[in-house]
């Protein structure tokens, strides 16, 4: 911009590791361009082992040497050196800071098929040029030797610099940009890296991976909550900001004040344009087009690896909804939304769950490939280094994790995430040109349909959400919980999750092609200032991304909405002018005002509109900060501590010392067919036996909050056990759908509950805290929290889920509940207790598991029989005693 001088140039150059061309260099470019092109003809090459590719930089680096050799003895031979071999220390290093140790002997490689690590050393290349100096003395006179000698002094140290930033960049690049030959591609990302953005990327990269892996196992890092709530709201306050550019017809912003009518009618359109785009590809592919997801069949592989990291969370955006803890008035809108849950889950049929069909995917395509929840998946070794994935993956595990704070926007994040996307229509197809079985999209293209399926059930939720919400609390708060529900529906929207293929003739376009009121704004002022600001800077050598400033601000191309919008993006992503988030860090800003050398280029409503622009900008490593070093609002980042009425709730204090007493000798194995009977008889105690009803279905629910954790026969059996607990029918062959939702009357324990306090004429009770604050019980506390522990205490839950299945055998014949109510409970303890023999065997083959399993029924065989003391007794008032 105006008034910069060369030193501050010089200092943002150096900053950049910016090395100008010479004429060698330049002809040497020449050269490699040419190399490039054999390089992109030859295709893609396999990578070795540790999944290094051969790249074209190597190829880059043998051009140089063959051209510097035609330029000073003039041969084209190129020199030999010895294979390059890179050793990879074991995965211990890894896990202390999520990079590998390598250990590299500095080698060239022989055919210069591979590229060294730093540090990077020409001994090689110096005994080269010894050879160099004695051919040409033998030929050239003695003046022009010096002459020649001089001018490969002054380039050698050039050559070594460009190697040196070449190598370094290499590491950052993917695999499959390198390997498909797009040249030009990789040589203008290369440059826009130079602004120091690449380093923003991998740290950003590196942070959302880490955090990723980290909520896979949350109940070993509960540390890490307060981030991530920090990130959530970063990422809805970035998707809501970028969503304000959309046009209206394309946006739900539209629907200013909700009704079910203007849904509808949105939904309707938005399912229509979707037709419209799906027929004109389908033209376009008979008129002779090509794939648009990927070119051919090692492509798909790629792409399919790429967009890993979201599909093995498939449904982690309900995962931590349903617990105990939801109030009372939203058990209907909870038990809908649980629905999807449990149909991305299979129903608790493993063949059917989603994320386990997509591991099988990759297995048949890439053997070995890692799972999600494992260390080593987010290794960089395995090239995942798609950003916009990754924090697609991390919103849906991140927007459920806090779910009565943030139920508004879970409902609408599942109302956009599950219509019918482009992308998954064309995957179906696509999949099956390459010989890929396309069997995961064209499940979600069938069980996500707007009539019975995932997107009317989605739309239903939110209805009846906004009846409630109007019911309760009265239309000005509806609307301002459409507003949340429309934040959630943005952030699905906002973060797609999608993957390209660098090496497609056409690829999709993944930018947004509109822009926040904001940066249009900005784009005005930065082309009304390129009118008369051009020629100023045709001096400069300060660049923005890949162009110079005189360059950007040529008035012809500024005309451009596209070039204003690229100037706007690639000033944002330069650490260097930018501080995103924070005005007053940026050193753009700073050049503005007074002492500042663009003092009076821009009016004080302009500078606001910048300073606005670059407030408005999230900072995800800012979000994801230590909380232990973090200052300002306490608020953003505050967690859950009251487990009676929040989740997740992690308290250091809770001590598993009070199960440990709670039996007085030691526990010998037991069989699931011999267990002793509950000695139960009468009715139970309201004070005892309440709270452990509206307690103990929280037991389980825990172990299918995190979908690739339900990949196994053990967990599909437990979403059965959730299934019947919480009232929903009998699985089929087929899914329920939208004939689950409208099934009158069906919520399990809970209705039963319901029923229970009604009948001691508590029916205001509205949630679960309020039952403990009229009856405490320390028992129903502590098994909430271990039930936030399934990895723990897998052995403990299962026990003791096993001794309140057998109370429901017994309870089933009380006359304390109805007739309908005992044969409800009948059935859901008759499917209870046949999917607990199944983890009891599973159990079985731990001893120590085992074991933990017999200890937690025998405990809660024993608080179970405190709750029934022989009728006979009357000490105490029983449920549904009457006087």
């Amino acid at each position: 911009m105006a008034g910069t001088n060369d030193n501050d140039e010089e200092k943002q150059i150096d900053a950049q590791q910016h090395i100008p061309n010479s004429p060698v260099i330049e002809k040497l470019d020449a050269v490699h361009k040419e190399t490039a092109h054999e390089a992109a003809e030859r295709g893609p090459a396999a990578t070795d082992q540790y999944g290094v590719p051969p790249v074209y930089l190597a190829k880059e680096a043998e051009a140089r040497l063959r051209l510097k050799t035609d330029l000073y003895i003039g041969t084209t031979a190129p020199p030999t050196y010895a294979p390059h071999k890179e050793q990879v220390m074991p995965l211990a290093g890894f896990e202390k800071d999520l990079h590998p140790k390598k250990v590299s002997r500095i080698c060239l490689p022989e055919d210069l098929g591979y590229f060294p690590s730093p540090p990077f050393q020409l001994c090689a290349i110096s005994t080269s040029i010894s050879t160099m100096h004695t051919l040409i003395l033998g030929w050239i006179p003695s003046f022009t030797v010096i002459a020649i000698i001089i001018l490969l002094g002054k380039h050698r140290s050039n050559i070594h610099a460009r190697a040196s930033q070449i190598s370094d960049f290499k590491k950052r690049i993917p695999s499959s940009e390198l390997a498909g030959g797009h040249i030009e591609k990789f040589r203008e990302r290369r440059d826009n890296q130079s602004n120091g953005s690449d380093e923003q990327y991998t740290l950003e990269l590196k942070a959302i991976k880490r955090l990723y892996h980290q909520l896979h196992s949350l109940e070993e890092f509960p540390e890490v909550l307060p981030q991530a709530k920090r990130l959530l709201l970063s990422l809805l306050k970035e998707t809501s900001r970028n969503a304000l550019g959309l046009p209206e017809h394309e946006s739900i912003l539209a629907i200013r004040s909700f009704s079910r009518k203007r849904l509808k009618e949105f939904q309707r359109k938005r399912d229509y344009n979707i037709g419209q785009k799906w027929e004109q590809y389908n033209l376009r592919r008979k008129a002779g087009g090509p794939r648009e997801l990927f070119g051919n069949r090692e492509e798909a592989i790629w792409w399919l690896k790429q967009i890993a990291p979201v599909k093995y969370v498939d449904g982690a955006w309900l995962g931590h909804i349903g617990k105990v803890t939801t109030p009372f008035g939203l058990r209907k809108t909870i038990k809908d939304a649980w629905q999807v849950l449990s149909e991305e889950l299979g129903d608790g049929d493993l063949e059917k769950n989603h994320v386990y069909l997509y591991h099988k995917l990759l297995e048949t395509i890439s053997p070995g490939f890692p799972t999600a929840e494992v260390l080593d998946f987010i290794h960089p070794r395995h090239q995942l280094d798609n950003l916009g994935v990754w924090k697609s993956a991390i919103a849906q595990m991140l927007i459920s994790l806090f779910p009565h704070e943030f139920l508004p926007e879970i409902l609408g994040f599942n109302l956009h995430f599950e219509a019918i996307s482009m992308e998954t229509l064309k995957a179906g197809k696509e999949l099956k040109e390459v010989q890929i079985d396309p069997y995961y999209f064209i499940l979600h293209i069938s069980i996500d349909n707007a009539d019975s399926g995932h997107t009317a059930i989605a739309s239903e939720i939110v209805c009846e959400y906004m009846d409630y919400t109007r019911r309760i609390q009265g239309e000005d708060a509806a609307q301002k919980v459409w507003k949340r529900v429309q934040a959630g529906y943005l952030l699905s929207q906002g973060l797609p999750g999608v993957a390209v293929c660098p090496n497609l003739t056409q690829q999709a376009k993944i930018s947004n092609e509109y822009s926040a009121p904001v940066e249009l704004e900005v784009m005005r002022i930065f082309n009304a200032k390129a009118q008369v600001g051009h020629k100023i800077h045709c001096g400069s050598r300060v660049k923005i991304g890949s162009r110079s400033l005189e360059e950007w601000l040529d008035p012809a191309a500024m005309e451009s909405k596209q070039w204003q919008r690229d100037l706007v993006c690639a000033l944002s992503r330069s650490k260097y002018w930018i501080c995103k988030g924070d005005s007053s860090k940026s050193r753009f800003i700073r050049e503005l005002a007074w002492n500042g050398r663009m003092f009076g280029c821009f009016t004080q409503d302009e500078c606001d509109v910048l300073r606005r622009w670059i407030d408005d900008f999230p900072n995800t490593l800012l979000a994801l900060e230590d909380s232990r070093t973090k200052s300002g609002s306490i608020s953003e980042g505050a967690v859950p501590e009251d487990i009676l009425s929040e989740y997740p709730v992690f308290q250091s204090s809770f001590s598993l010392k009070f199960f440990d007493t709670a039996l007085q000798s030691p526990v010998s194995p037991l069989l699931f067919d011999s267990l002793p009977d509950l000695d139960i008889v009468g009715r139970p105690t309201s004070e005892a036996f309440l709270p452990l009803w509206f307690s103990h279905p929280c037991l389980l629910q825990a172990f299918v909050s995190v979908p690739f954790r339900t990949s196994n026969k053990l967990a599909s059996t437990i979403v059965r056990i959730l299934r019947a607990q919480g009232g929903f029918d009998i699985e089929q062959d087929c899914v329920a759908g939208m004939d689950e939702v409208r099934r009158p009357d069906s919520f399990g324990l809970s209705g039963i509950g319901m029923k229970l306090l009604a009948r001691e004429g508590l029916s205001e009770l509205s949630s679960f805290k309020e039952v403990l604050q009229a009856w405490p019980s320390e028992f129903a506390v502590h098994m909430l929290h271990i039930s936030t522990r399934p990895l723990g205490y897998k052995g403990l839950l299962i026990g003791m889920t096993t001794a309140f299945a057998k109370m429901h055998v017994v309870f089933a014949s009380s006359p304390v509940l109805a007739a309908d109510d005992q044969l409800n409970l009948q059935g859901i303890a008759q499917r209870e207790l046949e999917g607990l023999e199944f983890c009891w065997r599973d159990m079985m083959h731990d001893d120590k598991e085992h074991i933990e399993c017999c200890k937690g029924y025998l405990i809660a065989k024993k608080e179970i029989q405190k709750c029934f003391p022989c009728a006979k007794t009357g000490e105490k008032s029983v449920v549904g005693h009457t006087g």
